[in-house]
């Protein structure tokens, strides 16, 4: 467990455990054994997967947060605070967790006039700061998994559009569940955050939503790229089918001649003639050359 007290300007190292102008980063078994005066099931949902929730009790807010990981992009750990009017508690079960790069900002310098809630609005902000330049890349991505498409190079294509959709779809839910949140801190049913503070949070669910509209954009975006992937899948069928299509149109008058003379009536002329089998190959040839050049008039080959 680690605590700070709260200066005007600085965090430094705190002896005590939840108390008054604090701030506390601990494990769920710490919380227990410390006898922290909240809701006993609480503590148990900090440490169990489940949705992210915003929760109001008597005196204190309690919030669930799945939050990303910093080495494991696409993976997130368990976050539960408990936001009092002059402490906050945040309860994680990973050593680096991803309060904690906020707290020692805070520790090693100096910040004015520095509060509850200037804590509470950076651990927030933290939490999506570098996202507009990763959804960018996503979206480089994209365009270039576009210009692959229109070049015809379509190797694992399908593989790298589920990878993309899997990823966006990440996104979508990490932003849906931090503006539910961000929502629900905006109501401040509690009273604990000021009129000033709540200016922040709506700065922050603005930004949020911005990025979830920008992870359906692109959504529809990669589903325009499969869209036009399949055109060009459909394109190649349709010439193969073409080009079938072309060759046993020509060799149809062949199959017609085989079938005539095929019959084997008694009385055909031809085939006691001398030059019986040199006329049905010249015919045949001629059936031939007249189809492609009429084929190639029309520029179906």
């Amino acid at each position: 467990m680690k605590c700070y007290r709260i200066t005007k300007e600085t965090l430094e190292e705190a002896e005590t455990p939840f108390a008054p102008d604090t701030v506390c980063v601990c494990t769920p078994e710490e919380l227990r054994a410390g006898h922290f005066f909240a809701a006993p099931h609480t503590f148990d949902e900090c440490g169990n997967p489940g949705p992210a929730k915003l929760e109001a009790y008597d005196g204190y807010d309690f919030i669930l947060l799945n939050v990303v990981n910093d080495n494991e992009r696409y993976l997130t750990h368990r976050i539960g605070l408990y936001i009092m009017p002059d402490r906050i508690v945040f309860v994680c079960n990973r050593e680096n967790c991803a309060v904690q790069d906020v707290l020692d900002a805070f520790a090693g310098g100096k910040t004015s006039n520095l509060n509850i809630t200037r804590i509470l609005y950076a651990f927030f902000n933290n939490l999506t700061i570098h996202d507009s330049e990763e959804l960018e890349a996503l979206e480089e991505e994209i365009s270039a998994l576009e210009e692959r498409v229109m070049e015809g190079a379509n190797e694992d294509f399908i593989k790298d559009i589920i990878a993309m959709r899997k990823r966006l779809m990440f996104y979508k839910k990490y932003y849906e569940q931090l503006l539910d949140v961000a929502e629900s801190i905006e109501e401040n049913s509690n009273g604990i955050l000021s009129s000033g503070a709540l200016r922040y949070f709506k700065m922050f669910t603005a930004r949020v939503d911005r990025l979830n509209r920008s992870v359906l954009n692109l959504r529809d975006y990669i589903t325009q790229v499969r869209e036009a992937y399949q055109s060009q899948v459909d394109i190649g069928l349709n010439a193969i089918m073409k080009l079938f299509t072309v060759i046993t149109a020509i060799f149809l008058p062949l199959t017609l001649l085989v079938g005539w003379y095929g019959m084997n009536f008694k009385y055909m002329p031809e085939l006691q003639w001398p030059y019986g089998y040199a006329f049905a190959a010249g015919l045949s040839i001629a059936f031939v050359v007249l189809c492609i050049l009429f084929f190639k008039k029309k520029k179906i080959l």
